[in-house]
């Protein structure tokens, strides 16, 4: 039987936090411990596109924080696949997503330690806010900015 998001609510104990994110059928998830690194909003073309949104929101964890991955995952990378790469300054970046209903969840970044997990895969109204917002030059007009969060254009080479 497969978890509802109402089941997967946050679990807290005395020691530390755990979170379990999930696709929207709960085939594929990833349980974390403990707080996100970085929490961030970018709002580049293909994040735009991969998430099929205005922007996608995204937490770091440390492979030291992830507890498990279980279900199968399908991986988009599309400067392995066809030769384009992310805003990342087109660096490497594996998408992992459900084959079954096509739910991105997490990412890895080629020279980047950790785990990045799409945040709206928690469904936790109370996850730490954004501290970074990225690409905020293709952050759609009727949108506003996030508030408290450091704002960058483009890329940063570094990310609070």
């Amino acid at each position: 039987m497969l978890a509802s998001p109402h089941t997967m609510a946050t679990c807290k104990t005395e020691q530390m936090t755990t979170r379990t994110a999930q696709c929207a059928c709960g085939r594929l998830r990833v349980t974390v411990r403990g707080e996100p690194l970085m929490v961030g909003v970018c709002h580049c073309d293909f994040c735009q596109k991969r998430s099929g949104s205005v922007f996608a929101a995204s937490a770091c964890f440390g492979d030291d924080q992830l507890v498990e991955i279980i279900g199968e995952a399908k991986i988009y990378n599309g400067l392995k696949i066809d030769g384009v790469g992310t805003a990342a300054g087109g660096g490497s970046v594996d998408y992992f997503f459900c084959p079954m209903c096509g739910s991105s969840v997490y990412h890895v970044a080629d020279g980047l330690p950790g785990l990045f997990v799409d945040v709206g895969n928690f469904v936790d109204p109370d996850f730490p806010a954004p501290k970074s917002e990225l690409y905020t030059n293709l952050r759609h007009h009727w949108l506003s900015s996030v508030p408290a969060a450091t704002q960058f254009q483009t890329l940063p080479t570094t990310l609070e």
